[in-house]
């Protein structure tokens, strides 16, 4: 019994703890808001939340996996809502669903990457084995292969165009040419639609 007791605190401790980590990262900014200030406002001890978290960049990380827990979701409901749509139409919507992830997100994966060492030698932090990219990536698949039919020949292997077009939405990849050439948001959706009409469509 006290086992599962633990347990359950601690699991009620860590939703506390991104709760007010999330609140105070969107009213002041993720920069601005300390460790410090997240335990007090949480109404915990600070040895209780570096035990979890051992730095801000480590707790940004899961704030990003909680929020990317739902873009699943989000995701999968549009796709359940839009079947009627062409795969490439699909397609751009999910690409939709991302960049407005990234771009709404963007603070939380900056200070995150400047606290963690993210590589792939780093399991806690390796994106590529996380369940957000191998949904993400089987669901882009899935959509690739209705979009080239029964012409595989002429396209790229839909795995590894799936993970193509998710590296190359990669935050870092991803701002660094929408600020050199001036793009808005809604220029980049576009580009990325126009991109997947070039790279996919039948014919």
């Amino acid at each position: 019994m006290s086992i599962r007791h633990e347990r359950k605190d601690a699991m009620e401790n860590r939703q506390l703890i991104l709760q007010t980590a999330n609140q105070l990262f969107h009213e002041h900014g993720v920069h601005s808001v300390s460790m410090h200030q997240i335990a007090k406002t949480a109404g915990i001890g600070q040895a209780t939340l570096y035990r979890r978290y051992a730095h801000k960049g480590d707790l940004c990380f899961d704030v990003l996996q909680h929020y990317g827990s739902q873009i699943i979701q989000e995701i999968t409901a549009y796709l359940d809502n839009h079947k009627h749509e062409s795969p490439l139409d699909r397609l751009s919507g999910m690409l939709g669903f991302w960049i407005d992830a990234i771009e709404a997100n963007a603070e939380l994966i900056v200070e995150m990457s400047a606290k963690m060492n993210i590589n792939c030698d780093n399991n806690d932090a390796n994106f590529f084995i996380s369940p957000m990219y191998r949904t993400i990536r089987d669901q882009l698949s899935e959509l690739i292969r209705e979009s080239i039919g029964d012409d595989p020949v002429h396209h790229p292997e839909p795995e590894l165009a799936a993970h193509t077009i998710i590296c190359s939405i990669s935050p870092i990849g991803y701002f660094h040419i929408k600020n050199e050439k001036k793009y808005t948001k809604e220029h980049m959706k576009e580009h990325y639609r126009r991109l997947c009409v070039l790279l996919f469509k039948k014919g």
